[in-house]
């Protein structure tokens, strides 16, 4: 693309992509300083665009907590006793200020955050601020009938909830015990939105075998990647997981939510696995893919209201994260193979082919491998199966 300034989401959406292909290009190479006026190009058009949201009083605790390995006893000194943290992380009571000053003095919360109100929905009708989902995104996706999202915001909402058998306690808490692989410009509302719609879009899914955590393991998982040696393997993917009992959706990503997938249950014992593929490329697809399934065969869903929402982009903190990203690459790649593959050695493209067919997979993936182990994001872009995911999901991508 030429370089001007970005005017249009799609341009931006263009940018985007090309960034991922230049990242980690030298400074001071011709890719380098592409990249370098991209960067700015789309810092500009977010700051105009795409303002960021002040974060949540009580997301913004919990992020803390996750990054910091804290419990919820740690918060005990700042908030009062186990029966007042327990009510304030799940927003039936009201931070104090004498609560604000001790979280702001013992965690270095920025009392900003702490005291404006809160803009998630709680249990308080009257306390939703409804006209802060992105209704135009949810109306245009089916989601909930058309209506003047000015006049009919909690209407609008109500239905949206409704649609996805949720009431509005559970609906304004789908998000919030979740992984911290997130974005710190994270829209809260908008990455509800995306959860809530992807639990309607895996309900239209009918499964021809129950899910059971004994008939999906790692050896399930090596079956699952060596479909993508197949012209449909995303398609592939979706129908042998939906034999395994396990519901995979594709839902775009709304504005401002940098997700790559997500992992919850639809009910008991029936798993979701959404993914956005924002990243429209094959080696993004498997990986992420077989990362949110490693969270089901390493057991991290732990509880019917958890799930784990994933900015793979971001380099995992957590055990959990850690976890899922080493099983899913030595899925995809046996540790032991890939440390001997002339792949690993030679970083070319026949290397990457002969490792993919005797492993019976996909060159891109092996590609994305070889990519991602030399940090090298200029090298074999057309072997990872750019705009080869999409088309598979939606007649428009």
């Amino acid at each position: 693309m030429t370089l001007r300034p970005i005017r249009t989401e799609a341009e931006y959406e263009d940018a985007h992509a090309e960034i991922a292909t230049l990242w980690g290009a030298e400074q001071g190479t011709e890719d380098g300083d592409r990249l370098d006026v991209l960067l700015i190009l789309v810092e500009d058009y977010e700051r105009k665009n795409h303002p960021v949201p002040t974060p949540d009083p009580i997301e913004a605790i919990k992020i803390i907590m996750e990054d910091r390995g804290l419990t919820k006893m740690d918060l005990i000194p700042a908030i009062g006793s186990r029966s007042k943290v327990s009510e304030v992380m799940s927003k039936k009571r009201p931070l104090s200020l004498a609560m604000i000053r001790a979280l702001h003095e013992q965690f270095k919360i920025p009392a900003e955050i702490l005291i404006q109100d809160p803009f998630i929905c709680l249990d308080e009708p009257e306390k939703t601020a409804w006209s802060k989902f992105p209704l135009k995104e949810i109306i245009s996706r089916g989601w909930a009938k058309a209506r003047k999202t000015k006049d009919h915001a909690e209407e609008i909402v109500r239905e949206f909830f409704s649609n996805a058998g949720l009431s509005q306690e559970e609906a304004c808490n789908a998000c919030f015990r979740s992984g911290v692989r997130r974005n710190s410009k994270t829209d809260i509302l908008a990455q509800q939105a995306w959860l809530i719609g992807a639990r309607i879009e895996a309900a239209h899914i009918n499964l021809t075998h129950a899910y059971h955590p004994d008939n999906f393991d790692e050896t399930a998982m090596r079956e699952l990647v060596r479909l993508s040696a197949h012209l449909h393997g995303p398609l592939k993917a979706q129908e042998y997981l939906a034999k395994k009992g396990i519901r995979l959706v594709a839902v775009r990503h709304f504005k401002r939510t940098y997700v790559d997938g997500a992992v919850f249950w639809l009910r008991h014992m029936e798993p979701v696995i959404a993914l956005t593929l924002r990243h429209d490329r094959l080696d993004n697809f498997w990986f992420t893919l077989l990362h949110e399934c490693s969270h089901l065969v390493r057991g991290h869903l732990e509880d019917i209201t958890d799930c784990i929402i994933d900015d793979l982009d971001l380099e995992a903190q957590d055990i959990k994260e850690k976890e899922a990203d080493t099983l899913a690459r030595d899925i995809e790649i046996p540790t032991n193979v890939w440390m001997e593959s002339d792949a690993k050695k030679k970083r070319s493209k026949i290397a990457a082919r002969e490792l993919a067919r005797a492993l019976e997979i996909h060159p891109a993936i092996v590609a994305g491998r070889i990519r991602y182990h030399t940090k090298n994001y200029k090298i074999l872009a057309q072997e990872i199966g750019t705009r080869e995911v999409r088309k598979h999901f939606w007649t428009s991508t």
